[in-house]
Protein backbone atom coordinates (compact mmCIF):
# COMPACT_ATOMS: atom_id res chain seq x y z
CA UNK A 1 0.00 0.00 0.00
CA UNK A 2 1.47 3.42 -0.91
CA UNK A 3 1.92 6.09 1.72
CA UNK A 4 -0.93 8.32 0.42
CA UNK A 5 -3.47 5.50 0.37
CA UNK A 6 -2.39 4.38 3.83
CA UNK A 7 -2.91 7.90 5.23
CA UNK A 8 -6.35 8.12 3.60
CA UNK A 9 -7.34 4.75 5.08
CA UNK A 10 -6.23 5.79 8.57
CA UNK A 11 -8.08 9.10 8.26
CA UNK A 12 -11.28 7.35 7.15
CA UNK A 13 -11.01 4.92 10.09
CA UNK A 14 -10.60 7.81 12.54
CA UNK A 15 -13.62 9.63 11.09
CA UNK A 16 -15.82 6.53 11.33
CA UNK A 17 -14.60 5.92 14.87
CA UNK A 18 -15.41 9.49 15.93
CA UNK A 19 -18.86 9.33 14.29
CA UNK A 20 -19.59 6.05 16.04
CA UNK A 21 -18.38 7.42 19.37
CA UNK A 22 -20.48 10.56 18.92
CA UNK A 23 -23.52 8.42 18.17
CA UNK A 24 -22.97 6.34 21.30
CA UNK A 25 -22.52 9.51 23.30
CA UNK A 26 -25.90 10.87 22.13
CA UNK A 27 -27.62 7.59 22.85
CA UNK A 28 -26.04 7.30 26.26
CA UNK A 29 -26.41 10.98 27.09
CA UNK A 30 -30.23 10.94 26.94
CA UNK A 31 -31.47 9.17 30.03
CA UNK A 32 -34.36 6.81 29.45
CA UNK A 33 -37.57 8.12 30.98
CA UNK A 34 -38.90 6.54 34.16
CA UNK A 35 -42.33 4.96 33.65
CA UNK A 36 -44.81 5.57 36.45
CA UNK A 37 -47.71 3.12 36.49
CA UNK A 38 -51.24 4.37 37.21
CA UNK A 39 -53.29 1.34 38.21
CA UNK A 40 -56.97 1.33 37.26
CA UNK A 41 -59.25 -1.09 39.12
CA UNK A 42 -62.52 -0.86 37.21
CA UNK A 43 -65.34 -2.72 35.45
CA UNK A 44 -65.00 -3.21 31.71
CA UNK A 45 -67.39 -6.13 31.19
CA UNK A 46 -69.88 -6.12 34.10
CA UNK A 47 -73.13 -4.24 34.73
CA UNK A 48 -71.33 -0.94 35.41
CA UNK A 49 -69.22 -1.07 32.25
CA UNK A 50 -71.38 1.25 30.07
CA UNK A 51 -70.30 4.25 32.16
CA UNK A 52 -66.93 2.97 33.30
CA UNK A 53 -65.49 2.18 29.88
CA UNK A 54 -65.69 5.89 28.91
CA UNK A 55 -64.20 6.68 32.32
CA UNK A 56 -61.23 4.48 31.42
CA UNK A 57 -60.96 6.24 28.05
CA UNK A 58 -60.82 9.55 29.94
CA UNK A 59 -57.98 8.31 32.14
CA UNK A 60 -56.02 7.04 29.17
CA UNK A 61 -56.68 10.27 27.24
CA UNK A 62 -55.52 12.48 30.11
CA UNK A 63 -52.33 10.43 30.51
CA UNK A 64 -51.73 10.63 26.76
CA UNK A 65 -52.30 14.40 26.84
CA UNK A 66 -49.91 14.86 29.75
CA UNK A 67 -47.20 12.75 28.08
CA UNK A 68 -47.57 14.59 24.76
CA UNK A 69 -48.39 18.16 25.76
CA UNK A 70 -47.43 18.60 29.43
CA UNK A 71 -44.35 16.38 29.61
CA UNK A 72 -42.94 15.74 33.05
CA UNK A 73 -39.12 15.86 32.78
CA UNK A 74 -37.73 12.34 32.92
CA UNK A 75 -41.16 10.72 33.34
CA UNK A 76 -43.68 8.81 31.27
CA UNK A 77 -47.07 7.96 32.77
CA UNK A 78 -48.71 4.66 31.82
CA UNK A 79 -52.15 3.24 32.63
CA UNK A 80 -52.57 -0.45 33.51
CA UNK A 81 -56.19 -1.62 33.71
CA UNK A 82 -57.74 -4.50 35.64
CA UNK A 83 -61.31 -5.62 34.93
CA UNK A 84 -63.22 -6.68 38.06
CA UNK A 85 -66.36 -7.42 35.98
CA UNK A 86 -68.30 -5.91 38.93
CA UNK A 87 -67.33 -8.95 41.02
CA UNK A 88 -66.23 -8.10 44.61
CA UNK A 89 -64.22 -11.35 44.71
CA UNK A 90 -61.87 -9.76 42.17
CA UNK A 91 -61.10 -6.59 44.13
CA UNK A 92 -58.14 -7.97 46.06
CA UNK A 93 -56.77 -10.03 43.15
CA UNK A 94 -56.98 -6.89 41.00
CA UNK A 95 -55.09 -4.91 43.62
CA UNK A 96 -52.39 -7.59 43.77
CA UNK A 97 -52.14 -7.65 39.98
CA UNK A 98 -51.72 -3.88 39.74
CA UNK A 99 -49.21 -3.90 42.58
CA UNK A 100 -47.22 -6.59 40.75
CA UNK A 101 -47.11 -4.29 37.71
CA UNK A 102 -45.47 -1.59 39.80
CA UNK A 103 -48.44 0.68 40.51
CA UNK A 104 -47.82 3.00 43.47
CA UNK A 105 -51.20 4.70 43.01
CA UNK A 106 -54.34 2.74 42.14
CA UNK A 107 -57.60 4.27 40.99
CA UNK A 108 -60.47 2.37 42.59
CA UNK A 109 -63.82 3.02 40.92
CA UNK A 110 -66.10 1.33 43.48
CA UNK A 111 -66.39 2.35 47.11
CA UNK A 112 -66.78 -1.36 48.02
CA UNK A 113 -63.34 -1.97 46.54
CA UNK A 114 -61.79 1.03 48.27
CA UNK A 115 -63.14 -0.12 51.64
CA UNK A 116 -61.80 -3.62 51.04
CA UNK A 117 -58.35 -2.36 50.03
CA UNK A 118 -57.95 0.25 52.76
CA UNK A 119 -55.91 -1.92 55.21
CA UNK A 120 -53.79 -3.43 52.42
CA UNK A 121 -53.00 0.02 51.05
CA UNK A 122 -51.83 1.17 54.49
CA UNK A 123 -49.63 -1.91 54.90
CA UNK A 124 -48.09 -1.63 51.43
CA UNK A 125 -48.00 2.20 51.38
CA UNK A 126 -49.81 2.27 48.05
CA UNK A 127 -52.27 5.14 47.60
CA UNK A 128 -55.79 4.08 46.63
CA UNK A 129 -57.66 6.84 44.80
CA UNK A 130 -61.39 6.33 45.27
CA UNK A 131 -63.82 7.60 42.63
CA UNK A 132 -67.06 6.69 44.48
CA UNK A 133 -67.03 7.54 48.16
CA UNK A 134 -68.44 6.04 51.32
CA UNK A 135 -67.75 7.21 54.86
CA UNK A 136 -65.64 4.17 55.91
CA UNK A 137 -63.20 5.03 53.11
CA UNK A 138 -62.30 8.36 54.70
CA UNK A 139 -63.07 7.89 58.40
CA UNK A 140 -60.67 7.21 59.99
CA UNK A 141 -58.25 8.82 57.51
CA UNK A 142 -55.75 6.45 55.92
CA UNK A 143 -54.30 5.54 52.54
CA UNK A 144 -57.56 5.88 50.61
CA UNK A 145 -58.03 9.31 49.01
CA UNK A 146 -61.61 10.01 47.86
CA UNK A 147 -62.37 12.26 44.89
CA UNK A 148 -66.17 12.45 45.01
CA UNK A 149 -68.50 13.61 47.79
CA UNK A 150 -69.20 10.90 50.39
CA UNK A 151 -72.63 9.58 49.44
CA UNK A 152 -73.92 9.74 53.02
CA UNK A 153 -73.14 13.46 53.19
CA UNK A 154 -74.25 14.14 49.63
CA UNK A 155 -77.77 12.81 50.17
CA UNK A 156 -78.05 14.94 53.31
CA UNK A 157 -77.14 18.05 51.30
CA UNK A 158 -79.68 17.07 48.65
CA UNK A 159 -82.41 16.66 51.29
CA UNK A 160 -81.60 20.00 52.91
CA UNK A 161 -81.89 21.66 49.49
CA UNK A 162 -85.18 19.85 48.73
CA UNK A 163 -86.59 20.84 52.12
CA UNK A 164 -85.66 24.49 51.58
CA UNK A 165 -87.35 24.45 48.16
CA UNK A 166 -90.45 22.76 49.62
CA UNK A 167 -90.79 25.51 52.19
CA UNK A 168 -89.98 28.28 49.69
CA UNK A 169 -92.81 27.02 47.48
CA UNK A 170 -95.20 27.45 50.42
CA UNK A 171 -96.17 23.77 50.57
CA UNK A 172 -97.88 22.67 53.74
CA UNK A 173 -96.67 19.95 56.07
CA UNK A 174 -93.51 18.00 55.43
CA UNK A 175 -92.68 15.75 52.46
CA UNK A 176 -92.41 11.98 52.72
CA UNK A 177 -89.22 10.18 51.76
CA UNK A 178 -88.10 6.59 51.12
CA UNK A 179 -84.94 4.86 49.87
CA UNK A 180 -85.09 2.06 47.29
CA UNK A 181 -81.99 0.39 45.90
CA UNK A 182 -79.45 -2.40 46.15
CA UNK A 183 -77.86 -3.46 49.43
CA UNK A 184 -74.26 -2.92 48.35
CA UNK A 185 -72.14 -0.33 50.18
CA UNK A 186 -73.32 2.46 47.90
CA UNK A 187 -76.98 1.69 48.54
CA UNK A 188 -76.40 1.37 52.27
CA UNK A 189 -74.50 4.66 52.43
CA UNK A 190 -77.35 6.48 50.69
CA UNK A 191 -79.94 4.87 52.95
CA UNK A 192 -77.96 5.69 56.10
CA UNK A 193 -77.57 9.30 55.00
CA UNK A 194 -81.32 9.65 54.46
CA UNK A 195 -82.13 7.95 57.76
CA UNK A 196 -79.65 10.06 59.73
CA UNK A 197 -80.88 13.33 58.17
CA UNK A 198 -84.50 12.54 59.00
CA UNK A 199 -83.59 11.54 62.55
CA UNK A 200 -81.66 14.78 63.01
CA UNK A 201 -84.40 16.89 61.34
CA UNK A 202 -87.73 15.30 62.30
CA UNK A 203 -89.69 18.40 61.30
CA UNK A 204 -88.42 18.40 57.71
CA UNK A 205 -89.27 14.89 56.41
CA UNK A 206 -91.47 11.95 57.24
CA UNK A 207 -89.23 8.92 56.53
CA UNK A 208 -91.21 5.94 55.24
CA UNK A 209 -88.30 3.50 55.21
CA UNK A 210 -85.29 2.00 53.41
CA UNK A 211 -86.01 -0.90 51.04
CA UNK A 212 -82.77 -2.46 49.74
CA UNK A 213 -82.70 -5.58 47.56
CA UNK A 214 -79.76 -7.93 46.82
CA UNK A 215 -77.24 -6.61 44.30
CA UNK A 216 -78.30 -7.54 40.78
CA UNK A 217 -82.01 -7.77 41.53
CA UNK A 218 -84.02 -6.18 38.70
CA UNK A 219 -87.63 -6.83 39.61
CA UNK A 220 -90.44 -7.27 39.72
CA UNK A 221 -90.52 -4.33 42.14
CA UNK A 222 -94.18 -4.58 43.10
CA UNK A 223 -93.45 -5.00 46.82
CA UNK A 224 -91.30 -1.86 47.05
CA UNK A 225 -93.70 0.06 44.81
CA UNK A 226 -96.63 -0.74 47.09
CA UNK A 227 -94.71 0.84 50.00
CA UNK A 228 -93.56 3.94 48.10
CA UNK A 229 -96.20 4.60 45.43
CA UNK A 230 -97.39 7.88 46.93
CA UNK A 231 -94.19 8.97 48.67
CA UNK A 232 -93.08 12.49 47.68
CA UNK A 233 -89.38 11.72 47.13
CA UNK A 234 -87.73 8.39 46.30
CA UNK A 235 -84.00 8.16 47.02
CA UNK A 236 -82.95 5.68 44.30
CA UNK A 237 -79.63 4.17 45.40
CA UNK A 238 -77.70 1.77 43.16
CA UNK A 239 -74.62 1.71 40.95
CA UNK A 240 -75.19 1.18 37.24
CA UNK A 241 -78.27 1.69 35.08
CA UNK A 242 -80.00 -1.65 35.68
CA UNK A 243 -81.67 -1.05 39.04
CA UNK A 244 -82.74 2.59 38.47
CA UNK A 245 -84.09 1.84 34.98
CA UNK A 246 -86.08 -1.28 35.83
CA UNK A 247 -87.43 0.08 39.11
CA UNK A 248 -88.40 3.50 37.82
CA UNK A 249 -90.21 2.29 34.72
CA UNK A 250 -92.23 -0.20 36.76
CA UNK A 251 -92.84 2.46 39.43
CA UNK A 252 -94.22 5.04 36.97
CA UNK A 253 -96.20 2.45 35.01
CA UNK A 254 -97.85 1.49 38.31
CA UNK A 255 -98.90 5.10 38.88
CA UNK A 256 -96.11 6.06 41.29
CA UNK A 257 -96.13 9.81 41.98
CA UNK A 258 -92.79 10.36 43.73
CA UNK A 259 -89.87 12.44 42.47
CA UNK A 260 -86.69 10.46 41.77
CA UNK A 261 -83.59 11.80 43.56
CA UNK A 262 -80.06 10.38 43.77
CA UNK A 263 -76.48 11.21 44.64
CA UNK A 264 -74.53 11.26 41.39
CA UNK A 265 -74.42 7.62 40.30
CA UNK A 266 -77.37 7.74 37.89
CA UNK A 267 -76.08 10.78 35.98
CA UNK A 268 -73.26 8.53 34.74
CA UNK A 269 -75.93 6.34 33.10
CA UNK A 270 -78.44 9.02 32.05
CA UNK A 271 -78.51 7.90 28.42
CA UNK A 272 -79.04 4.23 29.27
CA UNK A 273 -81.74 4.91 31.88
CA UNK A 274 -83.69 7.30 29.67
CA UNK A 275 -83.36 5.01 26.66
CA UNK A 276 -84.97 2.24 28.70
CA UNK A 277 -87.64 4.36 30.40
CA UNK A 278 -88.06 7.34 28.10
CA UNK A 279 -87.24 10.91 29.13
CA UNK A 280 -90.83 11.64 30.20
CA UNK A 281 -90.43 9.08 33.00
CA UNK A 282 -87.43 10.98 34.39
CA UNK A 283 -88.68 14.55 33.90
CA UNK A 284 -88.06 16.52 37.10
CA UNK A 285 -85.61 14.02 38.59
CA UNK A 286 -82.97 15.61 40.85
CA UNK A 287 -79.42 14.58 41.57
CA UNK A 288 -76.52 15.95 43.56
CA UNK A 289 -73.00 15.60 42.21
CA UNK A 290 -69.55 16.98 42.71
CA UNK A 291 -68.14 17.69 39.24
CA UNK A 292 -70.77 19.55 37.22
CA UNK A 293 -72.33 18.62 33.88
CA UNK A 294 -71.55 18.76 30.16
CA UNK A 295 -73.48 21.98 29.41
CA UNK A 296 -71.67 24.14 31.99
CA UNK A 297 -69.08 26.50 30.50
CA UNK A 298 -66.39 25.89 33.10
CA UNK A 299 -62.77 25.69 31.82
CA UNK A 300 -62.32 22.39 33.64
CA UNK A 301 -65.25 20.90 31.71
CA UNK A 302 -64.10 22.38 28.40
CA UNK A 303 -60.74 20.65 28.90
CA UNK A 304 -62.41 17.22 29.10
CA UNK A 305 -64.72 17.98 26.16
CA UNK A 306 -61.72 19.00 24.06
CA UNK A 307 -59.94 15.74 24.90
CA UNK A 308 -63.04 13.71 24.05
CA UNK A 309 -63.46 15.29 20.63
CA UNK A 310 -59.72 15.15 19.95
CA UNK A 311 -59.20 11.47 20.72
CA UNK A 312 -62.71 10.06 20.06
CA UNK A 313 -64.31 12.29 17.42
CA UNK A 314 -66.58 9.53 16.12
CA UNK A 315 -67.81 8.59 19.61
CA UNK A 316 -67.93 12.00 21.30
CA UNK A 317 -71.64 12.74 20.84
CA UNK A 318 -72.71 9.29 21.98
CA UNK A 319 -70.40 9.50 25.02
CA UNK A 320 -71.93 12.84 26.05
CA UNK A 321 -75.44 11.50 25.53
CA UNK A 322 -74.63 8.39 27.57
CA UNK A 323 -74.02 10.43 30.72
CA UNK A 324 -71.39 11.57 33.17
CA UNK A 325 -68.86 8.73 32.86
CA UNK A 326 -66.17 10.42 30.78
CA UNK A 327 -66.66 13.88 32.29
CA UNK A 328 -67.06 12.99 35.97
CA UNK A 329 -64.42 10.29 35.89
CA UNK A 330 -62.09 12.47 33.87
CA UNK A 331 -62.50 15.44 36.23
CA UNK A 332 -61.63 13.35 39.27
CA UNK A 333 -58.77 11.57 37.49
CA UNK A 334 -57.26 14.82 36.21
CA UNK A 335 -57.33 16.19 39.76
CA UNK A 336 -55.68 13.01 41.03
CA UNK A 337 -53.00 13.09 38.34
CA UNK A 338 -52.25 16.73 39.16
CA UNK A 339 -51.33 15.48 42.63
CA UNK A 340 -49.15 12.75 41.06
CA UNK A 341 -47.32 15.44 39.06
CA UNK A 342 -46.89 17.62 42.15
CA UNK A 343 -45.57 14.63 44.11
CA UNK A 344 -43.01 13.86 41.39
CA UNK A 345 -41.85 17.47 41.56
CA UNK A 346 -41.67 17.36 45.36
CA UNK A 347 -39.88 14.02 45.73
CA UNK A 348 -37.94 13.79 42.47
CA UNK A 349 -38.38 11.29 39.67
CA UNK A 350 -36.32 8.54 41.25
CA UNK A 351 -38.05 8.87 44.63
CA UNK A 352 -41.68 8.84 43.54
CA UNK A 353 -43.76 6.11 45.20
CA UNK A 354 -46.94 5.77 47.21
CA UNK A 355 -45.36 7.52 50.18
CA UNK A 356 -44.37 10.47 47.99
CA UNK A 357 -47.96 10.75 46.74
CA UNK A 358 -49.25 10.57 50.32
CA UNK A 359 -46.84 13.28 51.53
CA UNK A 360 -47.92 15.67 48.79
CA UNK A 361 -51.62 14.83 48.87
CA UNK A 362 -52.13 15.59 52.59
CA UNK A 363 -50.95 19.15 51.91
CA UNK A 364 -52.69 19.66 48.56
CA UNK A 365 -55.53 22.12 47.99
CA UNK A 366 -56.53 24.06 44.88
CA UNK A 367 -59.48 25.82 43.24
CA UNK A 368 -61.71 23.82 40.90
CA UNK A 369 -64.52 25.82 39.29
CA UNK A 370 -64.76 28.04 42.34
CA UNK A 371 -64.59 25.19 44.85
CA UNK A 372 -61.59 24.60 47.12
CA UNK A 373 -60.67 20.93 46.81
CA UNK A 374 -57.96 18.73 48.23
CA UNK A 375 -56.73 16.95 51.35
CA UNK A 376 -55.18 17.64 54.73
CA UNK A 377 -53.51 15.58 57.43
CA UNK A 378 -56.96 14.61 58.75
CA UNK A 379 -59.17 14.93 55.64
CA UNK A 380 -59.30 12.23 52.94
CA UNK A 381 -62.18 13.59 50.82
CA UNK A 382 -61.26 16.11 48.13
CA UNK A 383 -64.79 17.43 47.61
CA UNK A 384 -66.72 19.21 50.36
CA UNK A 385 -69.68 20.47 48.33
CA UNK A 386 -71.98 19.48 45.49
CA UNK A 387 -74.38 20.97 42.94
CA UNK A 388 -78.03 20.11 42.33
CA UNK A 389 -79.19 19.22 38.80
CA UNK A 390 -82.66 18.65 37.33
CA UNK A 391 -83.37 16.20 34.49
CA UNK A 392 -85.58 17.90 31.90
CA UNK A 393 -87.53 16.00 29.24
CA UNK A 394 -88.18 19.07 27.08
CA UNK A 395 -84.59 19.29 25.86
CA UNK A 396 -83.39 15.89 27.16
CA UNK A 397 -80.66 17.38 29.31
CA UNK A 398 -79.67 18.15 32.89
CA UNK A 399 -79.66 21.70 34.23
CA UNK A 400 -78.02 23.36 37.21
CA UNK A 401 -80.57 24.42 39.84
CA UNK A 402 -78.42 25.36 42.82
CA UNK A 403 -76.28 28.48 43.15
CA UNK A 404 -73.38 26.33 41.97
CA UNK A 405 -71.94 24.75 45.14
CA UNK A 406 -73.99 23.46 48.08
CA UNK A 407 -71.93 22.62 51.20
CA UNK A 408 -71.95 18.99 52.26
CA UNK A 409 -73.70 18.19 55.52
CA UNK A 410 -71.41 15.94 57.57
Amino acid sequence: MNRGLKKATIALFLILTLVGTAGLGCAGGEKEKTTIIIGNLTDLTGVAAPALEPMTWALEDIVRDINENEPIPGVKLKVVNYDTAFNPARFLSGYDYLKSKGAQVIISVFNDASETLKPYAAEDKIAVLGMATSLPMVDPPGWVFAFSPPARWSIKSMLKWVSDEWQADGKEGKPTLATVGWNDNWGQENALGAEEFCEDNPTLFDYVGSFLSPVGFQGPWSGDIAKTKNVDYINVAANGALMPATFWKEYKDAGGTGINIDTEAESAYAGFITEYCGWNYLDGKLNAQGWGWWNLDWPEIEYLKDLLYKYHPDKAESVIKAGMGYLGGGSMQRFALDIVIAAIEDAGVDNFDGQAFYNTAVNYMKDWAGSQRGFTATRRYAVNDCCILRWTAADQDLHLLSDVWVPLIH
